[in-house]
């Protein structure tokens, strides 16, 4: 799967290796997005950066959204880095104008940048009640959130299909009540993490014996619930490889999770204006978390490069022209 390494999306961004390009810069230039308003340009003008971060995702997020603004008559360029630590002051700076993020851990990033990371807990898992409390954070720094899209990756829990099916489970409820000891194909982390192990534990009332160790959605772990070794794993909900696998990610009918609905966030003053929002809010109402999932897919498996995927997902969808 993709580089989005971290227990809960975004939490652990600061900890991943920072790759500068060449003579120190922290932003690396990105493939594809750039070159110019394609033409359609009621409304529109100007020059804008999209940035981010540096994994599948995010890319072909990226790419969208570079897409979207200059058929809306805009001359996009785009620049991404692995750490949230560089882009987002770099939004706040208005070096960035545009980002794609996860609503649950950019607000919670901006709350610990607010209130020091001991801070509690503000996002929920309800995505207006998450943006609507990180509001007033991103006022303070000059950013603004547009409207979050359905598709949304969170922390998910497979099992077998055929495990699955063997005991009808669909749900993380379903698991709880077979009252059976799991083995947890995660990293030591998860035993600490409230959205890991332990909410699992209380929300569901699930048995975690132990984890294996391995990293999160790596191949592994599925390996390791694939030969019964550990009967449950961690992954991201928009993994495109699980189906191949004979893996399936059970719901989270409790709602343990945060609220990581994909979302816009614009750097107020460069990119507030109507004509922006009204090019990303397209994805509002299209954007589900099995068409990101598909994404992913065609990029991690079929070897698809990121802006092409972006570029025929929106001609689908009627949102560019072809």
């Amino acid at each position: 799967m993709r580089t989005k390494n971290f227990v809960l999306p975004g939490l652990l961004a600061g900890s991943l290796l920072l790759t500068a390009c060449g003579g120190g810069d922290a932003f690396e230039e990105a493939d594809g997005g750039s070159g110019g308003a394609s033409g359609g340009s009621d409304g529109g003008g100007g020059s804008l950066v999209v940035g981010g971060a540096q994994f599948t995702e995010m890319s072909v997020m990226e790419n969208m959204y570079a897409l979207l603004l200059e058929e809306a008559g805009y001359d996009v360029t785009m620049q991404t880095a692995e750490q949230r630590e560089i882009y987002a002051p770099a939004l706040v700076s208005g070096e960035i104008d545009v980002v794609p993020e996860y609503a649950a851990t950019f607000v919670q990033y901006l709350n610990r940048e607010a209130n020091g990371p001991d801070a509690e807990e503000i996002a929920t898992n309800d995505v207006e009640e998450t943006i609507d409390a990180g509001e007033p954070l991103a006022e303070e720094q000059g950013l603004m959130f547009l409207e979050p899209a359905e598709a949304a990756d969170t922390n998910g829990f497979y099992v077998t299909q055929d495990y699955a099916q063997q005991n009808e489970l669909t749900t993380l409820s379903d698991l709880g009540e077979l009252g059976q000891p799991v083995e947890l194909a995660a990293g030591d982390e998860c035993l600490d993490r409230p959205f890991c192990a332990p909410g699992l534990e209380e929300t569901y009332g699930i048995d975690i014996t132990g984890v294996t160790g391995d990293s999160f959605a790596s191949i592994t772990g599925k390996q390791k619930v694939v030969d019964g070794t550990a009967q449950l794993g961690l992954t991201g909900t928009t993994d495109g490889t699980l189906d191949g696998l004979g893996l399936v990610i059970l719901e989270d009918d409790q709602g343990l999770q945060a609220a990581d609905n994909i979302v816009p966030v614009v750097n107020e003053e460069s990119a507030g204006d109507e004509a922006v929002a009204e090019a990303l809010n397209q994805l509002a109402g299209v954007l589900t978390t099995e068409d990101l999932t598909q994404l992913n897919l065609q990029v991690d498996e079929q070897r698809l490069l990121p802006e092409d995927v972006a570029r025929d997902y929106l001609v689908d969808k009627g949102l560019v022209e072809g």
